[in-house]
C-alpha cells in the first residue's frame, strides 16, 4: 500500500511539474518583441547590451534571423584550432566545420543575452567583400531568404527589427542583410510593419557618426543624419557603481571563440547607436522613444554593506611582524 501511495505521489508530482513548465513556456511575454536580421553568427554583438536589456530586464522576446553560417571566418580561427582540436585555418577544413561550431557559439552567446528563437537561412558565406551585390546576386538565394523572412515576420508580430547600419565601409553581406530586411518590411501592409532600425557601435571619444542613405537604395534613407537613440554600455550600477554593461558585451563576445577578430573588439564601443529609417514613418518615433527610455532604466538596486575595518593594537602589530619576518634571535640561538 505504501509503495502504491508513493508511486501515485510521484506521478502527481511529475504531471504537476511538467504542467507548470508548459504553462511557463506558453505564457505570453508582455515586453517588446524584437527580431535581429543579420548576415553572420556574431553580428548580434553590435546590439548585445540592447538585446540583453530587452530579454532579461524588460522580459521581452529577442529572436535572431541569421542568413549565413559564417564559414568564411576561417582566416581568424588561429587560436580556436587548439580549443576545438581542428585545423580551422585550412580553408577546406574550416568551411566544413565552422557552420556547426559557429551555430553552437551563437547558441552560447544567445543564452547570455536571453535569445528566444533562432532562424537560420543557411546561405553561403563566400568571402569578405564591400559589395552588397555579390551576395544578393550571386552567392545567396535571395528569393528563398525573402520568403523565409516574410514568414517569420508574419508569424511573430514583432515591434522592432534591428539591422546593422549599411555604412559604406561595412561588410557587403551586412549591407545585403539590411537591404533584405528593409525590403521585407516594405512589402508588408503598413499596419503590420514593425519599426526597423539600423545600428552601429561608437566610442564616446570618437567623432559623431553621420548617415543618411547608402548608395542608390532609397529604403536605407534615415530621418536624421545622426542616431536618434542609443544604449550606453558604460551605465554603471551595483556596489559603489563599479560594474557596467560592458561585462555583458564581453561575455557575449567571448562565446564566439572561433572568431579571433571579433574577440579583439572586447571593451570597444561605449554606445550602441540606432538610426531610424524613413520607411517607418514619423509616427513610430514616439513609440521608439518610449522603448529606448525604458531600456535606459537600470533595474539593479545598489546594496549597502557595513564596512568592517580591522583594528590593530601595537602589540598585535609586533606579534604579526614577528611571524612575518621570523624571530632572528631565536634562530641564532639554535646555531
Amino acid at each position: 500500500m505504501k509503495k502504491l501511495t508513493a508511486l501515485l505521489l510521484t506521478i502527481i508530482f511529475y504531471f504537476n511539474v511538467n504542467g507548470l513548465e508548459q504553462s511557463l513556456a506558453q505564457a505570453p511575454s508582455h515586453g517588446p518583441r524584437v527580431l535581429v536580421v543579420m548576415a553572420h553568427p556574431d553580428d548580434e554583438s553590435t546590439f548585445s547590451v540592447a538585446l540583453y536589456k530587452i530579454a532579461k530586464e524588460q522580459h521581452g522576446i529577442v529572436d535572431l534571423f541569421v542568413i549565413t553560417n559564417g564559414e568564411a571566418g576561417y582566416k581568424y580561427s588561429t587560436l580556436a584550432e587548439t580549443y576545438y582540436g581542428v585545423n580551422l585555418t585550412v580553408e577546406k577544413t574550416g568551411r566544413a566545420n565552422l557552420p556547426a561550431i559557429r551555430k553552437k557559439e551563437l547558441s552560447n552567446a544567445g543564452r547570455i543575452l536571453g535569445v528566444n528563437q533562432y532562424y537560420f537561412a543557411n546561405q553561403l558565406d563566400a568571402h569578405y567583400t564591400l559589395d552588397e551585390k555579390e551576395p544578393l546576386d550571386t552567392s545567396w538565394n535571395t528569393q528563398a531568404i525573402k520568403k523565409q523572412l516574410n514568414q517569420v515576420l508574419l508569424n511573430n508580430h514583432y515591434d522592432f527589427v534591428f539591422t546593422l547600419l549599411p555604412e559604406t565601409t561595412t561588410h557587403g553581406q551586412h549591407k545585403a542583410a539590411t537591404l533584405i530586411a528593409l525590403g521585407a518590411i516594405a512589402a508588408l501592409p503598413i499596419a503590420n510593419r514593425p519599426i526597423i532600425l539600423g545600428a552601429a557601435t561608437l566610442n564616446k571619444i570618437a567623432p559623431v557618426a553621420h548617415f543618411t542613405q547608402y548608395a542608390q537604395y532609397p529604403l536605407t534613407k534615415t530621418v536624421s543624419d545622426t542616431a536618434l537613440f542609443s544604449i550606453d554600455r558604460n551605465a554603471s550600477f551595483s556596489y559603489k557603481n563599479r560594474i557596467n554593461y560592458k561585462v555583458i558585451a564581453n561575455w557575449e563576445i567571448a562565446e564566439h571563440k572561433s572568431q579571433g577578430l571579433t574577440q579583439m573588439s572586447m571593451n570597444d564601443g561605449d554606445l550602441e547607436e540606432f538610426w531610424y529609417f524613413a520607411i517607418n514613418g514619423e509616427a513610430g518615433i514616439s513609440k521608439s522613444k518610449a522603448f529606448f527610455n525604458a531600456l535606459a532604466n537600470t533595474p539593479y538596486v545598489s546594496k549597502i554593506y557595513t564596512e568592517r575595518k580591522p583594528v590593530y593594537s601595537k602589540l598585535n602589530y609586533m606579534v604579526s611582524l614577528s611571524f612575518t619576518t621570523g624571530d632572528l634571535t631565536a634562530g641564532n640561538s639554535c646555531l
